[in-house]
């Protein structure tokens, strides 16, 4: 039997098979993002490892053993972030680069939190699960860490071109000049000055990034997925075909409201989840 104990702790860190435990014990089988640490274990042999997990949870204080040493108790903090990162039907993976800088992590989101589950850069597999506050506040943080300007795009439409097309002008964009670049673009968008701003942000990017918006549908996962360009001055939206028979995308300028908005009302749209 399971029950909550109050608990002070502010981190929660676990590694793969603890946090796979953790999960199972609330009822979740569809961890996105972690890897599977009992892939081709026999029913025995996780047994075994359970009791060393349980040991190590024990230890951490991320599990409590009730004086009868046969009940179990989790934290309220443990069990609220591992039951969101777990049940949740709502989740947005995000990657992004700054400079030298990276991000990389899960974000979980049920109508009133969210909580980011970050996996370390070492070959542990820890995870580390941090509590963002309620849709808005999350939203309005990502966005500050992106670095999003507060440009307002006016009367610049938004660009179709081919994702091939597109992809290989992006990897190129760092060798090319401005002027080829532009246009580059021109000639599959048709636009010159929507090209002319495009390649610039190409060109100077000072962030970029994509998202992937996943929803649990009862049997599978449905994503959509979207990239975003940042420069000094301007931001861009990328949206682009999942199909690999379809060749489309379209970029779109995107101020940090739109942007910001765009995020939150996906993130806030409304979702039974047994993760509150």
């Amino acid at each position: 039997m399971l029950t909550i104990h109050a608990s002070k702790q502010d981190t929660i860190t676990l590694d793969n098979k603890e946090f796979f435990f953790l999960a199972g014990i609330l009822g979740s089988d569809r961890l996105l993002g972690v890897e599977d640490p009992f892939l081709g274990y026999l029913s025995e042999d996780i047994a075994e490892e359970w009791e060393t997990v349980r040991a190590s949870l024990i230890n951490k204080g991320y599990l409590i053993q009730e004086e009868n040493e046969i009940e179990l108790a989790m934290p309220p903090k443990v069990f609220s972030r591992v039951a969101i990162a777990g049940l949740a039907k709502r989740s947005c993976w995000l990657k992004y680069s700054q400079g030298n800088e990276q991000f990389e992590g899960y974000f979980h989101v049920t109508n009133e939190r969210v909580v980011q589950v970050c996996r370390s850069d070492d070959e542990n597999l820890i995870y580390r699960l941090d509590e963002l506050g309620d849709v808005e506040e999350a939203c309005s943080r990502l966005v500050e860490e992106m670095n999003f300007k507060n440009y307002s795009p006016a009367e610049v439409p938004a660009l179709l071109l081919s994702k091939k097309k597109f992809g290989e002008l992006f990897s190129q964009s760092p060798e090319m000049n401005i002027d080829t670049l532009s246009d580059e673009l021109a000639a599959v968008t048709n636009d010159p000055e929507g090209s002319v701003a495009l390649a610039r942000c190409m060109k100077y990017r000072s962030t970029e990034g994509e998202l992937r918006l996943s929803t649990w549908n009862g049997s599978g996962w449905e994503t959509q997925n979207a990239a975003f360009i940042v420069n000094d001055s301007m931001n861009w939206l990328v949206r682009m075909s999942m199909s690999g028979e379809q060749d489309w995308l379209t970029a779109s300028p995107a101020s940090k409201k739109q942007f910001q908005e765009m995020l939150l009302l996906w993130l806030k749209q409304t979702a039974e989840s047994d993760g509150r």
